[in-house]
């Protein structure tokens, strides 16, 4: 059942705050994200966590990625 919601950097870095674990896979993340996003907003993914990571925010390691520092906070 998703939502309305567009994905946004700082509704990712929210996925992030609530992960279980240090690095998260992107499963996880889409998976969290088809729950309340808009239908699509998902696909948008790979480009932000890669701007993201490009920007020194997030690490990337196997394909699982892990917030280094929190631009909200």
């Amino acid at each position: 059942m998703a939502g309305g919601k567009e994905l946004t950097d700082r509704f990712l870095i929210a996925l992030f705050k609530r992960g279980k674990a240090e690095f998260l896979p992107v499963t996880y993340l889409k998976g969290e994200g088809d729950k309340v996003l808009a239908k699509g907003q998902s696909d948008k993914l790979p480009q932000i966590l890669s701007e993201l990571t490009e920007k020194g925010i997030l690490e990337e390691v196997n394909g699982e990625y892990k917030l280094i520092k929190d631009p909200f906070a």
